[in-house]
């Protein structure tokens, strides 16, 4: 007999296909079953967090999509845009209208997307200024104004300044050889930043004599303008080259050379019509680029250096003018999306192509674009996770990381569901976020409402498959950072009493101070009655035997919280001792409001006995409960799991918006339950001579490594589990949370192939960092 430890499970879910692979490492790391845990970066699994309700879409008859907006670390919106209309959650809640007639009603701007159209929809950010790009509609801005005001508009391709309204040349006469000379004048707005240079405005044709060789030159002022740029056409061709700029309205031209390989710009527009509007949209180099219209499915079209809304150029080309270049391939790969990583990356439909420039970037001469690899990509946008591009391929069921390879010296592509093959058979990917803090978690949205999540850290070659299931269907995800962590965000369809609901939620975290924030529910809700302001006191005074039912004074100072329908409320209060040795306690007592004094003072009935450290004591660690909570309508219907005061409550049905709790809570978590399984692969010894998964094993102890957990069911399988007490001396106060070794209690009939089954079914954290099962083996 003998313990067989598997300290890491950093392969996560590996598929059944694989499960005979015991000559390879991620054999020894994976799991057979790994159901809403996820893999952490360091090897162990823990229970996923639940997910908060934020609002129920605007019409739940309509699909809706989410897209991150980040403006910085602390301004960061996900943007839910459903059909004809999008509306805006910051911070776990709904953006209101902060002013105006719409004052507390939920902020929506008017779109011309409908539902249909957003799976297409590609978008880019700078600063607060986001670009999309769909097929059927010219390209589109959103401008950030305020948390309650964004605007869109059609992106305006013409330069931000305008031409002269005209320009006038004077001849200065003389006599001899004649020429025709013509002029062009544009005018320049320079803010610190960038250039942006008018259209030109072209003067009347003068005729110029060898004697005397000049000309006079006037336009219009224009508004805006720091100067002036002239250009002139001495040869009747109709190319003008560059002779000088003014800062004033007029120019004295004495026979200067024109500079023709400095020609003025011309307008160039060119996503106009049907069929000319992009599909992909980046920003890279300081250009915008798109790219894949119906009509030209493999052109790129990048704007001027600095300049992301002027697409023109001269002739002959500058280094800084706009840039078009089709792809060249054996066959049609329309351009699905472009991402920025060493090089210019596009994903088309049977290809990968880097494009790159010259020493000084992107050109119209050095321009190059080389086929990497012919995987093709589907609709679903990629994300970088460190210097490597991570893609949906074109069949939707495969997920490959793209990136720059010593080995290939070049980018290579490699597959990352190969062993777990399993959760994409048959189904297809259809939307993903990147979660990179705290756990480096891409998420993806299966066609069939699974949320799959791939905990993936490329410099230590971890990659962990993990899947989540709920009592509803995901539609869409997003990531944006909140806080000291990135939060993700879902659309979940769920059916509510029969009717069809679309909710926004946001995921909680999975960092836990206390276990009373513990949020293991899905869709769900908190009442928190705790006292945040350390002004706001409660006194208990004037008891004797300080027991229960003694009535006794409490006093509130720094605030007047009672009424007379404050009788029947329900208090707790409570306080952490130090003793000398540095260990900490916590002591609490629970009250009832029987009498009525003042809006400060109050008679309550002691419901346990009062510990000493609050008797005559001011005390700011308090919590008004409530053995009533309402506002669930969004459950109606459903049996909902409740953690109330760091305890797991009995399940209650929603009725009237409402349950009703066995005692008052101060704090409670209600919602959907969600079972979490893991289970361990057919035992097999590492570093041994010969297999043992052809021989007899019993499991006779099972010991499980956990960290900061409550509530662990184990046994052979799903059917046999078996539950981890833990003691408590208070029952007035939660069980704490167990970092260290659980010992399992083992049935005598463990016979099998040595698998371990974990649940956890409480809304209760689990985080398993390795299980230790004691094995005999036997014969065959």
């Amino acid at each position: 007999m003998s313990g067989v430890l598997q300290p890491t499970f950093a392969a996560g879910e590996l598929s059944p296909s694989a499960s005979a692979r015991t000559d390879i490492a991620r054999y020894y790391t994976g799991l057979k079953l790994c159901r809403n845990f996820t893999v952490m970066p360091y090897g162990g699994v823990r229970n996923r967090a639940g997910t908060r309700l934020v609002a129920e879409v605007k019409d739940s008859t309509k699909r809706c999509r989410l897209i991150p907006f980040q403006f910085n670390d602390v301004q960061t919106y996900v943007l839910a845009f459903s059909d004809l209309n999008m509306r805006v959650m910051k911070d776990g809640g709904q953006v209101l209208y902060s002013s105006g007639p719409n004052i507390g009603q939920p902020f929506e701007l008017a779109l011309p997307y409908t539902q249909n159209d957003l799976s297409l929809l590609s978008f880019t950010q700078s600063a607060d200024v986001m670009t999309f790009a769909q097929p059927a509609y010219k390209p589109r801005e959103l401008n950030r104004l305020a948390h309650d005001n964004w605007t869109t508009a059609e992106i305006n391709l013409a330069p931000r300044i305008a031409a002269p309204a005209t320009a006038t040349a004077v001849t200065g006469g003389g006599s001899g050889v004649s020429q025709t000379w013509r002029y062009q004048v544009t005018a320049v707005l320079d803010d610190g930043n960038t250039l942006d240079e008018s259209l030109p405005v072209t003067s009347n044709p003068i005729t110029s004599h060898a004697d005397v060789a000049s000309a006079t030159i006037t336009w219009t002022a224009v508004t805006g303008a720091n100067y002036y740029i002239i250009y002139k056409d001495n040869a009747g061709a109709g190319i003008y080259g560059f002779i000088g700029r003014a800062t004033g309205t007029t120019f004295t031209d004495q026979n200067i050379t024109a500079v023709k390989t400095d020609t003025p710009p011309n307008g160039n527009d060119p996503f106009v019509g049907t069929g000319n509007y992009p599909g992909a949209v980046v920003y890279y180099q300081q250009r915008l680029i798109f790219a894949g219209s119906d009509l030209k499915p493999q052109t790129v079209w990048t704007s001027k250096t600095g300049l992301f809304k002027n697409f023109g150029y001269s002739v002959p080309n500058k280094d800084d003018d706009a840039i078009t270049f089709t792809l060249s391939s054996n066959k049609v790969n329309r351009v699905r999306h472009l991402l920025g990583l060493r090089k210019l990356i596009a994903l088309t439909t049977g290809a990968e192509f880097t494009i790159a420039g010259g020493e000084t970037g992107l050109s119209a001469k050095t321009v190059q674009a080389s086929p990497e690899g012919y995987d093709g990509s589907s609709i679903v946008p990629p994300v970088v996770v460190g210097n490597s591009a991570v893609y949906v391929q074109a069949r939707g069921n495969r997920v490959s990381s793209f990136g720059y390879s010593l080995n290939a010296d070049g980018f290579a592509a490699d597959d990352l569901t190969l062993f777990s093959a399993h959760l994409f058979k048959g189904k297809e990917l259809t939307n993903v976020a990147y979660q990179k803090v705290p756990d480096s978690i891409v998420w993806y949205v299966r066609d069939d409402g699974v949320l799959l999540g791939m905990t993936y850290v490329p410099e230590q070659q971890l990659v962990g498959w993990h899947w989540h299931d709920t009592d509803g269907f995901v539609e869409s995800i997003a990531c944006i950072p909140e806080g000291q962590e990135d939060v993700l965000y879902m659309v979940v369809r769920r059916n509510i009493n029969g009717v069809q609901k679309r909710y926004i939620e946001r995921m909680a975290s999975r960092q836990i101070t206390s276990i009373e924030d513990a949020f293991f529910v899905d869709c769900g809700l908190t009442y928190d009655g705790r006292n945040a302001d350390t002004a706001k006191t409660m006194t208990l005074s004037g008891g004797t035997t300080w027991g229960f039912p003694e009535v006794v004074t409490m006093t509130a100072v720094g605030h007047t919280p009672f009424t007379v329908g404050s009788i029947g409320v329900n208090y707790s209060l409570k306080v952490v001792v130090t003793d000398e040795n540095d260990d900490q306690t916590t002591e609490i007592v629970r009250v009832e409001v029987v009498g009525y004094t003042s809006a400060s003072v109050v008679t309550v009935e002691l419901q346990i006995v009062c510990p000493a450290p609050l008797r005559g004591v001011p005390v700011s660690t308090w919590a008004r409960q409530v053995k009533t909570l309402s506002g669930l309508g969004h459950l109606e219907g459903k049996t909902v799991s409740i953690l109330a005061d760091g305890s797991v409550h009995p399940q209650r049905v929603v009725t009237a918006g409402t349950v009703v709790l066995q005692e008052a809570a101060g704090i409670a978590h209600v919602g959907l339950q969600y079972v979490s399984d893991m289970e361990t692969l057919d035992l097999e010894l590492k570093n041994a001579n010969e297999t043992v998964q052809d021989k007899k094993i019993a499991v006779t102890g099972l010991t499980i490594r956990v960290e900061e957990s409550r509530g662990i069911f184990a046994g052979k399988d799903k059917n046999h589990l078996y539950e981890c007490k833990t003691d408590r001396d208070e029952y007035e106060l939660p069980i704490d949370l167990l970092t260290g070794q659980a010992e399992i209690p083992i049935s005598n009939d463990w016979q099998g192939k040595g698998r371990v089954f974990i649940r956890q079914s409480d809304p209760l954290p689990l985080s398993v960092l390795a299980v230790i099962p004691e094995v005999t083996i036997g014969g065959r």
